[in-house]
C-alpha cells in the first residue's frame, strides 16, 4: 500500500509541472515596471488593464499608456515586450518628471509672492514645491504673471522661466521678471458725444481714470485692456440706460506720448493742483493718451407692449410687474430688473425653469421700441426631498423648522430665499449663500429636490477674567455660553465669579421651541454679594469698633445681598415680527456693619436725597425690591449672521414697567427705542452700519 502512494506521488510531481509550463504565444507570463524611482511599481501596476494571465491585446496596451501619463508624473513611458518561459513579458519602461525643489520670482515688485501663488491657486496652475515639474504649467505661469502685472500698469513686462537641474532628479525654477516702465493714463478723450458731456462719461468709467491727486492711491490711472474693455461696456449701459439702444462706442485709439513732467512734492506730476513744482527739476515720461469715438443715434421710447405664451397669469399682470410704460424713454436696465421681477414671480408659483426672451421691434419713424414678450412658463414643480449636509452637531429638525417650504407642497423661491435669511439670522452657521443651496429638478418628474450645505460655527464660548480693583478688591471669574445646546438650538449660560469683595453667580437658558412650537421661552437667576469695609482697607481697623474722628466716608462699611430671577417669552407675529413679554424681580439688600454706616446714611438721608432708610430698623436701611414687566415688539429683516450683517434693519421696541401694581419698592416707567440699519458698500466689501438709540426713564408714585 505504502509502496503505491510513493509511486502516485511521483507521477503527479513529473506531470503537474510540464503542464503548468505549456507555452501560449498570446499569454502574458509577466507585467514589469522599470525606470520609476519615486513612484512604488505596485502603485504604477495598480493603475494597469493589462494583468499577468491575460491574453495580450494592443489595445489595451495603449489605454495603459495614457492612463499613466494622466496621472501626471511620467516625461516618457515605452512599452517592450520580451519572450517568457510560459508567454510574453510586458515592460513598462517609465521616466519619472523631475520635482520641483524651489520656486523663487526674480524682479517681481508691483505684486507680492503670496498675490502669485493665490492667482496661480485660482487658475489651478499651481507651481510648488515638491510638484512634479510640468512645461506646461510654467508656461501658463508666465502668462498669468504678465497679465497681473499688467494690471498694475506694466504693459511691457517680460516674465520668463529659467531651470536648473538638481541631481539626482530634481529642479529649481527661477521666474526673471523685467516689469519696464509703469505707464499712467494721463488722458481720456471723448468725441461724438453731445446729450453726455465727457465728465458725465468719465465718471461712468469705473476702472480707468485720468492721472489725478487720487489716482496715487487707487492706481485706477494705470491701463489695463480688459479695464477698458469694461467700462467702454459701462459707457453702452449709460446711453442704453437713457434710450440710447443703438448708440455706439468705437474702438477705443490708444496711444503712447511722450510728456514732459515736473517734478513735484510730493508727487511727479504736471504742476497745479497734484503738487509743488521743483525748479528746473522735468522729466520725460510715456503716458497714454486714450481716444473714446461714440456715435450716439436717436433716443428710442416704449411702444406696444405684448406678451404670449403667459398662461399662469394673465397679460394684465405680466404687464404691471414689467412696469413698462408706452411713451416713456426706453431703459434696458430697468427691462432687465423687469424681467427678474417677473421671475421671482412665477418662481414663486412652483415654475422655477420660466424663461422670457424679449422681441425688439423698432419702428424708426415714430423712434419707438415694440416690445413682445414670449413667455415660456414650464412645469409648475413640487418639492420632493429636503436635506441638509454639513450640520454635525444641529439636528435636522431644528433646521427643517426654519424652513418654510414644505414636502409635497409647490416649490416657492420667494419663501425659501426667506428660509435660507431666517437660518443665517440664528447664528449656528458660517452665512448661508445661494449658492450652498441645491435645487435639482427632476427630469421625468415635476418635482425638485433641495439639498442646504451648511457649514456650523462655533457654538461654545469660554471666558476667564480677573483683576483688581480699589472698590471691587480682587477677584476672578468663568463663564460659559451655548447657542445651540447639543444641537437642539436651545442657549445656556454660567457665569461664576468671586473674590475678596464681591460674589456673582448667573444661570440662564432659552428655549426657542417649546413643545416644538415657535413660541421661544427662557428664564436667567442670579445671585450677588458685595461686602464693602473702608475702615478695615485703609486703616486696619475692626469696622466694629470705630475710634471718633474718622471722616464719614471712612466709616462706610456695609454689606449687600441682592438675588433675582426673570422669565420671558415671546411668540412669531407674520415672518419678521416676535411679541415678547418679560417679567423680572430683583431684591437686593443692604446693611450696615456698625452704628456709624448707619450714622452716615442717616446724615445723608437729611439732604434731601432719596432715603436709605426702611421701616424695618437700624442696620437694615436699604431693602429694594423690583418687580419689572417689559412688553416687547421686535422686528428682523436683517441678511447675513447676527455678528456680521450684511444689510437690511431691525427694530426692537420695549417698554419697562416697575413697580405700581406688581409691588416694589420702586416705580418707573422706561420706553426704549433700537433702530439698526445695514447698507452694503463697494460690492460687499465694506457695509455701512448705522443705529439709533433712545430711551428715557420717568418714575412715578412718590
Amino acid at each position: 500500500m505504502m509502496a503505491v502512494t510513493v509511486l502516485l506521488a511521483l507521477v503527479f510531481t513529473a506531470v503537474e509541472p510540464q503542464a503548468l509550463q505549456t507555452p501560449d504565444p498570446n499569454r502574458i507570463e509577466e507585467v514589469r515596471v522599470t525606470g520609476n524611482r519615486r513612484i512604488p511599481s505596485d502603485t504604477i501596476k495598480y493603475n494597469l488593464q493589462t494583468k499577468p494571465n491575460d491574453q495580450f491585446n494592443p489595445n489595451v496596451i495603449r489605454r495603459d499608456i495614457k492612463t499613466l501619463y494622466a496621472l501626471g508624473h511620467f516625461d516618457d513611458i515605452r512599452v517592450e515586450e520580451d519572450q517568457g518561459k510560459t508567454g510574453k513579458i510586458i515592460i513598462f519602461r517609465v521616466t519619472e518628471k523631475k520635482l520641483i525643489r524651489s520656486v523663487k520670482y526674480d524682479g517681481l515688485k508691483s505684486v507680492t509672492n503670496s498675490e502669485v501663488l493665490d492667482k496661480l491657486r485660482e487658475k489651478k496652475a499651481s507651481i510648488s514645491q515638491e510638484s512634479p515639474y510640468d512645461p506646461t504649467k510654467i508656461r501658463k505661469a508666465e502668462t498669468i504673471i504678465k497679465m497681473m502685472l499688467a494690471e498694475k500698469g506694466h504693459q511691457d513686462a517680460t516674465v520668463e522661466a529659467t531651470t536648473e537641474d538638481i541631481p539626482p532628479n530634481s529642479i529649481a525654477v527661477t521666474f526673471k521678471v523685467d516689469e519696464g516702465p509703469k505707464i499712467r493714463i494721463q488722458k481720456i478723450s471723448i468725441e461724438g458725444n453731445k446729450v453726455f458731456s465727457a465728465s458725465q462719461i468719465r465718471k461712468a468709467m469705473k476702472l480707468i481714470k485720468e492721472a489725478g491727486p487720487l489716482t496715487v492711491f487707487t492706481s485706477k490711472d494705470t491701463y489695463f485692456d480688459l479695464k477698458l474693455a469694461d467700462d467702454i461696456t459701462r459707457i453702452r449701459m449709460l446711453y442704453a440706460e437713457h434710450g440710447y439702444v443703438r448708440a455706439n462706442v468705437l474702438d477705443p485709439v490708444v496711444e503712447t506720448k511722450p510728456q514732459q513732467l515736473h517734478r513735484t512734492l510730493p508727487f511727479i506730476r504736471p504742476p497745479f493742483p497734484w503738487g509743488i513744482p521743483i525748479p528746473f527739476k522735468k522729466k520725460t515720461l510715456d503716458r497714454y493718451y486714450i481716444t473714446i469715438k461714440i456715435e450716439e443715434n436717436d433716443q428710442y421710447r416704449v411702444g406696444d407692449v405684448k406678451v404670449t405664451g403667459a398662461k399662469q397669469f394673465n397679460e394684465t399682470v405680466v404687464k404691471s410687474v414689467l412696469g413698462l410704460v408706452p411713451g416713456e424713454v426706453f431703459n434696458e436696465e430697468r427691462l432687465r430688473k423687469s424681467f427678474e421681477n417677473l421671475k421671482k414671480l412665477y418662481g414663486a408659483r412652483g415654475y422655477i425653469n420660466f424663461t422670457a426672451v424679449p422681441v425688439q421691434d423698432f419702428d424708426e419713424a415714430r423712434k419707438l421700441v415694440n416690445l413682445n414678450i414670449n413667455v415660456d412658463e414650464d412645469r409648475q414643480f413640487y418639492v420632493n426631498r429636503i436635506a441638509f449636509s454639513g450640520n454635525t452637531t444641529t439636528r435636522d429638525k431644528v433646521i427643517r423648522r426654519e424652513v418654510m417650504v414644505e414636502e409635497g407642497q409647490v416649490f416657492n423661491s420667494a419663501l425659501w430665499d426667506m428660509s435660507v435669511q431666517r437660518l443665517n439670522q440664528l447664528g449656528y452657521f458660517e452665512e448661508i449663500k445661494t449658492e450652498d443651496a441645491e435645487v435639482k429638478p427632476n427630469p421625468t418628474q415635476p418635482q425638485v429636490d433641495i439639498n442646504l450645505k451648511v457649514k456650523e460655527r462655533g457654538r461654545n464660548s469660554i471666558g476667564f477674567n480677573g483683576g483688581v480693583s480699589g472698590i471691587g478688591g480682587s477677584f476672578m471669574g468663568i463663564s460659559y455660553e451655548t447657542n445651540n445646546f447639543l444641537g437642539f438650538g436651545e442657549t445656556l449660560g454660567v457665569t461664576l465669579q468671586g473674590g475678596t469683595r464681591q460674589s456673582q453667580y448667573v444661570f440662564s437658558f432659552t428655549e426657542p421651541y417649546l413643545l416644538d412650537r415657535p413660541l421661544t421661552a427662557g428664564f436667567s437667576v442670579f445671585k450677588s454679594s458685595f461686602r464693602y469695609d473702608q475702615a478695615r482697607e485703609v486703616f486696619g481697623l475692626d469696622p466694629s469698633k470705630l475710634p471718633q474722628g474718622l471722616s464719614l466716608e471712612n466709616r462706610l462699611n456695609f454689606t449687600q445681598q441682592g438675588s433675582g430671577f426673570n422669565v420671558f417669552s415671546s411668540y412669531p407675529f407674520k415672518i419678521w415680527n416676535r411679541f415678547g413679554l418679560n417679567f423680572g424681580i430683583n431684591h437686593s439688600v443692604t446693611s450696615a456693619i456698625n452704628p456709624a454706616t448707619d450714622e452716615y446714611f442717616k446724615a445723608v438721608a437729611t439732604q434731601n436725597n432719596q432715603s436709605f432708610i426702611s421701616n424695618t430698623g437700624a442696620g437694615s436701611f436699604s431693602d429694594f425690591h423690583a418687580h419689572t414687566l417689559i412688553p416687547s415688539f421686535t422686528r428682523n429683516r436683517t441678511q447675513g449672521t447676527p455678528i456680521f450683517p450684511t444689510g437690511g434693519s431691525s427694530t426692537s421696541l420695549t417698554f419697562e414697567y416697575t413697580g405700581g401694581f406688581l409691588g416694589g419698592t420702586v416705580n418707573y416707567v422706561r420706553p426704549t427705542l433700537d433702530y439698526r440699519y445695514f447698507h452694503p458698500m463697494n460690492k460687499g466689501r465694506n457695509i455701512l452700519a448705522v443705529r439709533f438709540l433712545g430711551s428715557f426713564v420717568q418714575g412715578f408714585g412718590g
